[in-house]
């Protein structure tokens, strides 16, 4: 394993940094989640009929971040008229080449007698971190809030931590804490 540093100014392009090196500096200072203490976290709740709204926050996953600075509203597909269905809300990290962009979105599931929620996409390039769960039961127009499972600040999608002596994981002993200056 070679030595690793930065940064210095570049000259001539004798220095040249990509996204992933500007990152790295957080590994080991922050893990991936949500942050606790901005906005409403991204806790997604109800909307008007077929709709979730994401409210504000900011996330780390995948080495980058992501910030939501207001109300977000996402439909949810019509519901199926004989079965009930699991749809997720997710922050997507798509690092392939053609995107290079982080959204959130809605994956619809499919339906069935006893729904299960999507599987997710795991790959090198794409990573779909679970939100929120959102029960469509079958034939309904609206979406209720007790239909709609926040996952933010659980094993699902978990706050960002801070590790220490007492928590070298980070696995959420510890919440960072964010001071924003403006």
């Amino acid at each position: 394993m070679a030595v690793t540093y930065g940064f210095y100014d570049s000259v001539s392009n004798d220095r040249l940094y990509n996204a992933i090196q500007m990152s790295s500096i957080f590994d080991g200072i922050i893990t991936d989640g949500v942050f606790e203490n901005v906005g409403e976290a991204l806790a997604t709740i109800n909307g008007t009929g077929m709709q979730v709204i994401v409210k504000d926050g900011r996330a780390w996953f995948d080495r980058t971040w992501t910030l939501n600075d207001t109300d977000m509203t996402l439909a949810i597909a019509a519901s199926d008229l004989v079965n009930p269905r699991i749809d997720t809300v997710v922050l997507e990290v798509n690092a392939s080449v053609g995107v290079r962009a982080n959204s959130i979105k809605v994956i619809t599931g499919t339906p069935a007698g006893v729904p299960s929620a999507p599987i997710l996409t795991n790959t090198s390039e794409i990573h779909q971190h679970a939100l929120a769960y959102v029960y469509v039961a079958a034939g309904v127009t609206s979406i209720i809030l007790a239909n709609v499972t926040d996952l933010t600040g659980t094993i699902d999608c978990p706050f960002t931590t801070v590790p220490s002596a007492n928590n070298p994981g980070g696995n959420g002993a510890d919440v960072l804490e964010v001071q924003v200056f403006l």
